[in-house]
């Protein structure tokens, strides 16, 4: 879902830049919010291989589930942006913490795959902590730092040329737009693990799961030492 926030900042631009004529003027930051939505579902990211994960795991049911709790989270913090509440760029210290703990959850997830067999409900050892998937992936928006800094650096030049044409309403129209475009994209991500991969042989949907649990293993990693890292020099 947030992987590539200067993507989306490109895709804005030109869409909020683009001539203004006619009824196109009126609908320019509408479609900078398509833009905005199609471009996060094009940059693959930490949520996406959450939401791989959880569909190759348990299915379409629980891939849409592990998508409703993203969205639902996503949506909620855009709609806040639309309204005018606007969220600082985490940094320093608040950058290294957030970092230290995404790579965390997604540590967790990673070792929570390698336990699971691929299918759905519960699995693994019973002592294990599991949290319900919608809660997967509302944590998978909430401990991105690529998410924050898309609604610090990117949203709010959107939603203020909503409002600038339009007023809260046209803003609110532009959140809506832009979470039915990352949707759409997370959806196709979905249906591709959980109708393509997961009706592959056993070993081989066995292998992906691996795959990926070692792939969120290593951006886990990878956002730890980094967030470490910005911990000891701030």
């Amino acid at each position: 879902m947030i992987a590539n926030t200067a993507l989306a900042a490109i895709a804005a631009g030109a869409a909020i830049a683009g001539p203004a004529h006619a009824a196109g003027a009126a609908f320019s930051p509408v479609l900078a919010g398509l833009g905005v939505g199609v471009a996060l579902a094009s940059a693959p990211g930490p949520v996406q291989a959450v939401l791989f994960a959880e569909s190759v795991r348990g299915g379409v049911t629980r891939g849409f589930r592990a998508l409703a709790g993203a969205s639902l989270t996503f949506g909620t913090l855009l709609i806040g942006g639309a309204l005018g509440l606007s969220a600082a760029a985490p940094r320093g210290v608040a950058l290294g913490a957030l970092q230290v703990v995404g790579g965390g959850f997604l540590l967790w997830l990673s070792v929570d795959g390698f336990r699971s067999r691929g299918e759905p409900g519960r699995s693994g050892a019973s002592w294990r902590l599991d949290l319900p998937p919608p809660a997967r992936g509302s944590l998978a928006v909430l401990l991105n730092p690529g998410a924050w800094l898309f609604l610090a650096a990117v949203a709010p030049p959107l939603f203020a040329s909503a409002h600038q044409r339009g007023g809260v309403g046209s803003a609110l129209i532009v959140a809506v737009v832009t979470m039915a475009g990352v949707a759409a994209g997370d959806s196709t991500v979905v249906l591709l693990g959980g109708l393509g991969v997961r009706r592959a042989g056993g070993p081989a949907r066995q292998w992906v799961a691996w795959v990926l649990a070692a792939l969120l293993a290593g951006v886990g990693v990878w956002l730890i030492v980094t967030g470490v890292s910005s911990l000891a020099s701030g």
